[in-house]
């Protein structure tokens, strides 16, 4: 390392300085909480300025590395780390140069994030890579129209631009959110000192690096004292920083997770696995990793163990490495996933499987699932896998049966069915049916009748039970609309927990104790839209009757409404009829 030093913006913003972002850095992820905190900073540091009181706000680092100039007149670093303050610093710049009609604050300003070089030419300060580069280029050049663009949102108020802005390109929304700020909080009259306050008054850290510092070890560094690097974004910059890997980036890289806006958010969007969120990046790469090792994966040390794996890897099984990881990726985009999922019928019957894994939280058969989209390719063969997996899964759950060995269970799954000669159905489910033990074993059908009419689930399971039951019984002919909208379901007690208010005198030779029981058993649970309220959920079954017809139009609801009265014989009536239908659905 050639210098570590406190330095002010205005340095790293005139001359002939230009800042190349390397292809491996991640795209501008700044947002709103982001520009709202340095928009804070600026405006207390202005107050500072006018009060004549020196002060500073230190707003992080700035690391750069030199390189061989491209062409005479240009001064050339790789901008190793600091891209998100510089890029959102001549965003800002560009803002406060197009608010002021004063001629020469113009070209004062346009100075700091644009140069002139030997031929005379124009440039801009910062050189994006890939998905940022149009529309980094768009604003800081003016190139569409910076004015037009503002006239778009001007008159929102700032709730509503802040929530609009979320669903386009940060770097455009920076602008925005920049602009506003300006004509709320700024005299425009003062822009220099505004501008000043920008390029004197927050200073950062200045690392320089010589030609033989590891940039990889810098990241790794950066990545341990804090800063958020993701899991891909440490991994491509390990992988693509081997010069045999990395004429290979265009397509095994670039072209799957960062080729455009919407592949970028595809892969950032969060889900849930176990207790924590987690991006779809990282449970691809997790799902990955446990394939090629055949072993159990801390997603926690996710990119430790990717480079424990890769070390000592030749040549040849780098490239082999990138290649596979490129095919496994494409295939992890087409399985269903996210919005896909929330309006579906019975008989699409790979959408239901995803459905039920995810609202049952079951992410450990993650990577057995990949593996069998990648190796098969007959489509009916690959839906009767999962329709396999499904039952397995379903029974175990209604049967309330353990999950804690569930990451053993499919890893060892996963072994054995690499190991097949055809991957089959009916191979996987020969598997499943010589379980025997309880933490893995395939439950009977006189195990998962017995569970139907006992097991207490909660809420969340039972409302997926009886959503896939709903959609087997509108799989027919005369069905209007065999979908079904997921979103705005809420499980519903038909006979209530707090039936002692309202209801009838026990039955002959039933006890309180059993009733307390049996009506939190899925006989005694349908599906509503919205939420009864408290004295309608625990009134006379009179009452509450005409409350869920109007509630709910499902047939596991609307065919028990006329009874004259509702009891435990009724609620294990409407139990063996749910679980017809269930056992047709989950067969073992």
């Amino acid at each position: 390392m050639l210098s570590a030093s406190k330095e002010k913006l205005l340095s790293f913003l005139n001359g002939s300085s230009q800042y190349i972002i390397p292809f491996f850095q991640r795209s501008y992820v700044w947002k709103t909480e982001n520009w709202a905190e340095l928009w804070e900073n600026i405006l207390e540091e202005y107050n500072e300025l006018n009060n004549n009181n020196f002060s500073e706000h230190f707003i992080g680092t700035i690391i750069i590395k030199q390189v061989l100039s491209q062409r005479v007149g240009a001064t050339e670093y790789e901008l190793i780390d600091g891209q998100q303050r510089l890029t959102t610093v001549c965003v800002l710049l560009r803002a406060f140069y197009d608010v002021t009609e004063e001629q020469s604050a113009k070209t004062w300003i346009k100075n700091f994030f644009t140069f002139v070089d030997s031929y005379g030419e124009e440039n801009i300060r910062i050189k994006h890579s890939k998905v940022d580069t149009v529309n980094f280029q768009n604003i800081v050049q003016d190139k569409n129209g910076n004015n037009n663009l503002w006239n778009e949102y001007k008159d929102l108020k700032i709730e509503d631009l802040e929530k609009k802005i979320e669903s386009i390109s940060n770097i455009i929304g920076a602008y925005i959110y920049f602009r506003y700020r300006i004509s709320k909080d700024c005299d425009i009259v003062d822009v220099r000192k505004y501008v000043n306050v920008i390029i004197e008054r927050l200073p950062v850290i200045h690392m320089a690096l010589n030609a033989e510092d590891d940039v990889q070890q810098i990241f790794d560094t950066i990545n341990s004292l804090g800063v958020k690097l993701t899991t891909a974004e440490l991994l491509k910059n390990h992988l693509y920083a081997n010069k045999c890997v990395v004429d290979y980036y265009e397509d095994y890289w670039y072209s799957i997770f960062e080729a455009d806006e919407d592949i970028i958010e595809f892969w950032n969007r969060e889900k849930t696995s176990g207790r924590v969120r987690r991006t779809t990046v990282e449970l691809f790469l997790y799902s990955y990793l446990v394939i090629i090792k055949e072993g159990n994966v801390k997603m926690e040390t996710l990119f430790k163990e990717f480079k424990n794996y890769l070390n000592g890897k030749s040549d040849s099984e780098l490239i082999a490495f990138a290649k596979e990881l490129q095919e496994y990726a494409i295939v992890y985009q087409e399985m269903p996933d996210g919005e896909n999922l929330s309006e579906i019928s019975y008989k699409e019957h790979e959408k239901r499987f995803f459905h039920l894994i995810k609202e049952f939280d079951i992410t450990t058969i993650f990577p057995l699932i990949l593996f069998i989209y990648k190796n098969v390719q007959e489509i009916d063969e690959r839906i009767a896998i999962l329709k396999v997996l499904e039952s397995y899964i379903t029974r175990r759950t209604i049967c309330k049966f353990t999950t804690k060995n569930y990451n053993n269970l499919f890893l060892s799954l996963l072994a054995e069915t690499k190991q097949m000669s055809e991957i089959s159905a009916d191979s996987i489910k020969g598997r499943l049916l010589d379980y025997t033990e309880v933490t893995n074993k395939f439950p009977t059908n006189e195990e998962f009748k017995a569970a139907f009419g006992t097991s207490h689930l909660i809420n969340k399971y039972s409302r997926e039970v009886l959503y896939c039951i709903a959609l087997y019984e509108l799989d027919h002919a005369f069905a209007d609309n065999p979908r079904l909208n997921f979103e705005g379901f809420s499980v519903e007690h038909i006979m209530p927990k707090n039936w002692i208010k309202n209801w009838k005198q026990l039955p002959e030779g039933i006890e309180a104790d059993f009733r307390r029981h049996k009506l939190l058993t899925l006989g005694n649970l349908t599906l509503i839209r919205g939420k009864l309220n408290s004295s309608m959920r625990d009134s006379s079954w009179k009452k509450k009757k005409d409350a869920l017809l109007k509630y709910s139009t499902l047939r596991q609801t609307t065919d028990y409404i006329h009874n004259e009265e509702w009891s435990e014989n009724n609620i294990k009536e409407r139990e063996d009829k749910l679980f017809d239908i269930a056992i047709k659905m989950w067969e073992r």
